[in-house]
């Protein structure tokens, strides 16, 4: 039963791909610089792998569609296993690739099911972006990921937490709410593009892919399921596979054991649950971390003057015996250094608290004049929202590395 539920939704999700592919993006040479740069950001900087792993890599790619990230794995030097359902989509990441100069790279190309794939070899490198979240069985998916995975290989996955994907959610259900019956794509995408034209537009700009792309991989998908982060981290255990690195991070902060016990990565393998305190930021994410920090720059600019002063008239950066310091002059200093940086901590942590007790209640008035099923009221109430449904509207994806014991 549960294997044609998930043959069922496979069928469903690939008749959806097939009218518009949700990974498609215009990659000419003139406009793949910008690209290809934001994925190397993505290893190097927030992941933490160099491309080095790459180079001689064998590496499987299960649910590549268009193959644009497999063209810098190509470059980076690896010997590519592409594996996608959709025949169109195949036939596109070909054109790439000859685009390129990089079919050499390809050992295989097999269009079918990640869940129909089966390879005696083992890949040093496995990844998987944006496939499993739509996929009936999040668990069968990634053990295939883990099986074709050799000892010591580094498993990348990128998918939809649920507190990631709650507000896209809603979106999913205000959609099918109003809809009812009368359920078609051509709705939904009319719909959509009234109550959600800022979640579009803002995805339109930044990821270059078409809002029709955008509507039908976001509200037209019958399948768009949030993974919770503590059943993924188990399911790690599972599989043998360590958790290695993320993005954005799942470790809360001020986890900074030293070597001789747990480490952050072990703390939360043992400890998945650990990870609300930054699921709660996934969940209530609407601005860039700039428009944060700006909230607090001139604090943090004040504190580093108190500290320089503290560490200037108390000597406690470099004391040298002898040096006769007075020890109510340290009190003094190091209290108003305190003074000044409890300040600023009560004002960073007060940000999701607030934004939190904000975004409760935009979800109680939504919920209220949903009822009304009177599109331009609630297309009035979004748009005087501060919190719901304004910029990133959740954390728009997640990465997350393992690597095989």
């Amino acid at each position: 039963m549960e294997d044609n539920k998930l043959i069922d939704i496979e069928k469903k999700v690939l008749e959806n791909y097939k009218i518009y592919s949700p990974s498609k993006i215009p990659l000419e040479k003139k406009n793949s610089k910008k690209y290809f740069l934001r994925r190397e950001k993505l290893f190097l900087d927030c992941l933490k792998l160099p491309k080095k792993i790459f180079l001689g890599a064998n590496l499987l790619d299960l649910g590549c569609g268009t193959g644009e990230a497999d063209l810098l794995y190509a470059k980076w030097g690896a010997k590519l296993n592409l594996v996608e359902i959709n025949p169109k989509s195949v036939k596109q990441l070909r054109k790439y690739f000859s685009y390129f100069g990089l079919t050499k790279s390809i050992a295989k190309i097999e269009n079918k099911s990640l869940f129909n794939y089966n390879s005696k070899k083992k890949f040093d490198i496995v990844v998987s972006e944006g496939v499993l979240h739509h996929t009936q069985n999040v668990e069968k998916g990634f053990k295939k990921l883990s099986t074709n995975l050799k000892s010591g290989g580094f498993c990348v996955l990128q998918v939809a937490f649920d507190s990631s994907q709650l507000q896209r959610n809603l979106q999913r259900f205000i959609l099918d709410y109003l809809i009812g019956n009368q359920y078609s794509n051509k709705l939904i995408e009319e719909i959509s593009k009234i109550l959600f034209s800022e979640t579009i537009n803002r995805a339109n700009k930044i990821g270059g892919r078409s809002k029709k792309q955008i509507i039908y991989d976001a509200y037209n998908n019958p399948k768009h399921k949030g993974i919770n982060l503590p059943n993924l981290l188990n399911i790690f255990k599972k599989n043998n596979i360590n958790y290695y690195s993320s993005y954005p991070s799942i470790e809360p902060e001020n986890l900074i054991n030293g070597l001789h016990t747990l480490l952050p990565s072990e703390h939360v393998l043992q400890n998945p649950n650990i990870t609300a305190f930054q699921s709660l930021f996934f969940l209530l994410a609407s601005y860039n971390d700039e428009k944060l920090i700006k909230n607090y720059s001139k604090d943090l600019v004040s504190l580093e003057k108190k500290w320089k002063k503290l560490m200037k008239e108390t000597t406690l950066s470099d004391y040298e015996y002898g040096s006769k310091i007075n020890p109510t002059k340290i009190s003094n200093y190091f209290n108003v250094f305190a003074h000044k940086s409890l300040k600023l901590l009560s004002k960073r942590n007060s940000i999701n608290e607030k934004k939190l007790i904000i975004f409760s209640n935009e979800l109680k008035m939504l919920m209220d004049i949903l009822k009304t099923k009177d599109i331009k009221k609630i297309k009035n109430k979004i748009n005087n929202f501060k919190i719901l449904f304004r910029g990133y509207n959740g954390v728009p994806s997640n990465y997350i590395v393992g690597y095989k014991k």
